[in-house]
């Protein structure tokens, strides 16, 4: 706040007006009168397992990656199976994991929606792992079966178990890419 004359459109009266130097900054008092009681009861919710992420952190990407492919997917090669497998289940997820935030934003449980979700995401995986089998491409079929695996898998893990999975995948990455000549 600027206390120099030429800031300000009424005079200054400099009795009562607080002096300041350009670098100091004034700190806010609060008063407490003695009358109030301060209340320091508070109960603690017990600490309970749960997912390192919540299940719309990873059902909105992952939904929005499965829509966006089966939407590429049809309109590239024009292909039936890019629908039913990409984008229906892809806008399910998808719905389902804001659906799930909105009910994580008002309290409420998500654990219907994770289960929901991954319901969608065991159903496309085995939909895309009897894909690979018959046709036996990496590309798109062995790649949609292992994120649609991963997803599933994600959504049943506990933090723990999450971890470790990660921690093993990490090593398996690591470990095929230096196996690789």
């Amino acid at each position: 706040m600027c206390m120099k004359s030429k800031c300000t459109s009424t005079p200054i009266d400099h009795a009562t007006a607080p002096e300041h130097t350009e670098d100091e900054v004034p700190e806010p008092t609060a008063v407490v009168t003695a009358s109030e009681e301060i209340n320091i009861d508070q109960e603690v919710a017990p600490p309970h397992k749960s997912a390192i992420i919540h299940d719309f952190c990873l059902g909105i990407p992952f939904g929005g990656l499965l829509f966006s492919m089966g939407l590429v997917g049809f309109l590239f090669w024009r292909s039936p199976v890019s629908l039913t497998f990409g984008v229906a289940p892809g806008l399910a997820i998808l719905g389902l994991a804001v659906l799930s935030l909105k009910g994580w934003r008002s309290g409420k449980s998500s654990l219907p929606f994770i289960l929901a979700q991954a319901a969608v995401a065991a159903a496309v995986a085995w939909k895309h792992c009897q894909a690979y089998a018959t046709t036996k491409k990496l590309l798109p079929w062995g790649f949609y079966t292992a994120l649609s695996l991963f997803g599933y898998l994600c959504y049943l893990m506990e933090e723990s178990e999450q971890i470790r999975f990660a921690l093993v995948l990490h090593e398996l990455l690591f470990l095929n890419i230096a196996l690789i000549p």
